[in-house]
């Protein structure tokens, strides 16, 4: 399998969420940047979004963790710089148990068009 197929296997099994459906509900979801620190340093991040990168998604995250806040029924929205890597990251969720796992729609630039 290859990296492209991976990458539209994981955007047909996470559904996209809207900038607009996720402004008017973002206390509701715990939001989780899946880019490098550096990214994010140059570029910034959607508020009280939480960092958590790609390669570590397993590691930091799962239903069965100490942190009795988090479960299999959270609501998550996930993002990267434009889709592909939180696609793959909400595949990842999904398979560690997650069921309500969103791709954020255009990732943080389709953010920052939408909210500048």
């Amino acid at each position: 399998m290859t990296l492209k197929n991976l990458i539209e296997e994981a955007h047909s099994i996470i559904p996209k969420i809207s900038c607009n459906k996720f402004s008017n509900n973002l206390e509701n979801y715990l939001v989780i940047d899946v880019r490098e620190g550096t990214e994010i340093a140059e570029t910034g991040s959607i508020p009280n979004a939480i960092n958590i990168p790609r390669g570590l998604i397993e590691m930091k995250l799962s239903p069965s963790n100490e942190d009795k806040s988090l479960n299999a029924d959270t609501y998550i929205v996930v993002y990267c710089g434009g889709g592909s890597r939180a696609s793959l990251a909400g595949k990842t969720l999904k398979d560690l148990g997650f069921k309500n796992v969103y791709n954020l729609e255009g990732g943080y630039r389709g953010w920052r068009n939408f909210s500048d």
